[in-house]
This record gives C-alpha cells, structure tokens and sequence, in this order.
C-alpha cells in the first residue's frame, strides 16, 4: 500500500474520499505534524499507487491492506477516514480494534434502509465496463484542464478542492475508472442490518471515536447524526454548518480546523457529546487562519 507521509510522532492512517487518493490529505498532514502527529496518507487499493486486487472492491477488502498498515506501526495509529475513506476506517476498527487507537470519521458513508431495493440493479452492474469507455487519448487535454482549475488563486489553500479536481484527468485510466465503479458498487452493496449490517455492527465499536457533519453536505444525510447518538452514545459528534462534502469554497479552512478539532477530542476526550466548529470564513474580524495557529 503507498502512501504519502507528514510529520514525526503519534501515528495517524488517513483514508480518503472515494475517487480522490492520498495527496487529498496534504494540507491536513502539514497541520498535524504542526502538532506533533505524524500523519501517513494511504492510497486505498485501486486508487492512486496503490494497484486493486483481482476482487471486488467490498469495505471490508479495502480496509485489509489499511489494517496490515496499522499493525506494522510501532503502536496503534488513530484512524481519519473520509466518505468512502470514513467507512474503510470504522470497517478496521470492527475488524481489529486492538490494532488502532481510535477513529475520526469525517461524513462517513453509512448505508442506507431504502437503497434495498436498488440492490438487484447495482448487483448487476459490471465495473470491467469502464474500461471500455475511450477516454485515454483525452489524457493531455484532461490534465491541462485540471491543471488550469487547481491554479486559481481562490483555491490555494484548499488542498482538498485541488486534489478533487486532479480526477478529472485520472478518470481517462482504464484501472482507475474500474476501481471507482466497483468501490462504489461495494458501498451501495454494503448492508445496513443483518448479522454484517453496518449499522448493526456500529454499536459494538470498541475504540474511542469522533464523527464529524458537515451542515451544507449534499451526499451525507443529516439523520445520521441521530442514529448514531441512538447507536453508540459514547461517540462523540463535531458539526460544522458552514461547511460542505468536498469543496466548502470560503470555508475551506473552516472545515480543516474542525478536523483538527476532532482529532483532539478522539485522542483526548473532553466528555461533551457533541461539539459545534466555528465559522472561520464569516466570523466578525475572520481571517484566513484556523484558530491556534494552524493553516494549510
């Protein structure tokens, strides 16, 4: 599994969104290390340097190479996952919790009641027709495009806007589009009760964990928020109104100070359920710092 690498102390996997890999988490890795966290960025399998196995890619078969990682580190990581990263991560936890110190799940995938009956129709999707689709000699022009857009000047700073961006070019690999499909495939699949429900399965998580919400999230449903409150009491819960799934625009650095909040109440819980992260962005006398110090 590659992965990119910031800072020196306490270990911290950092997981990231479904389509993205692990140059997403640049400017977080910056700011750990800032405080004393040393943060490996992993390219889940199928995306970035990271090749997919001959399998579909199911959470619990992206999180194996991430829980391999973690029992190699010289004491237990805490885990940071994002989306599709976020679900990987509680999915190590289940699987080993004695191999982690904790989770920060940020807008997780969690499945859904209602997507059941879509399941028969998902089923039967191949992810192999990507591959079929002619975006490979659209390479160069892809790649100017996205380079142009990461250049503007509004998006400097936001190192998860820029590497959202960087897809528009990754998508003309045959591989890449395969993995996309079949990972999204695994997580549409993905139950939500049962024996291996994820929901089910939620309750019983035995390591301290921090979720975070973002108010303007367009893909993550607000209720989860009261189910897993309902489910695992003993989590704790950051919401960041101001904020959305992906880009937050302005509010970019908002959204990292928030994560940089939840890491802090994971590694040392402060005994509040649940937390509301200031607005950076629209605050009177705001600047483009996140408060202590920390920027991308």
């Amino acid at each position: 599994m590659h992965y990119e690498e910031w800072g020196a102390g306490d270990p911290i996997i950092a997981l990231h969104p479904l389509a993205l890999e692990s140059s997403a988490f640049e400017g977080l890795g910056r700011a750990l290390a800032q405080r004393g966290l040393r943060t490996l960025a992993a390219d889940l399998p199928g995306f970035g340097q990271t090749p997919a196995p001959e399998a579909p890619l199911t959470p619990a078969r992206l999180a194996e190479p991430v829980l391999e990682l973690a029992r190699t580190l010289e004491r237990p990581p805490l885990l940071f996952g994002m989306s599709m990263g976020g679900r990987v991560a509680l999915e190590v936890a289940l699987m080993d919790p004695d191999a982690v110190r904790g989770v920060v799940l940020v807008a997780p995938f969690l499945p859904l009641r209602r997507w059941r009956r879509a399941h028969g129709v998902v089923r039967g999707l191949d992810p192999g027709w990507a591959e079929h689709l002619p975006l490979e000699r659209a390479w160069p022009l892809l790649k100017r495009l996205a380079e142009i857009l990461e250049g503007r000047p509004s998006l400097e700073q936001d190192w998860l806007a820029r590497a959202s961006i960087r897809f528009v070019y990754y998508i003309s690999c045959p591989a890449t589009r395969v993995a996309f499909l079949s990972a999204a495939r695994g997580m549409a699949l993905d139950p939500a009760f049962g024996p291996r429900g994820t929901w089910t399965r939620l309750a019983s998580l035995g390591v301290p964990a921090t979720f975070l919400w973002a108010g303007r999230d367009a893909i993550i449903p607000s209720v989860h928020a009261s189910h897993v409150a309902e489910l695992l009491p003993s989590a704790g819960q950051v919401e960041i109104p101001c904020s959305g799934h992906f880009v937050s625009g302005k509010h970019f650095l908002c959204m990292q100070h928030a994560m940089l909040l939840a890491v802090e109440r994971t590694l040392e819980p402060d005994g509040e359920p649940s937390t509301l992260a200031p607005c950076l962005a629209d605050a009177p006398g705001a600047s483009a710092q996140p408060a202590g110090g920390v920027s991308a």
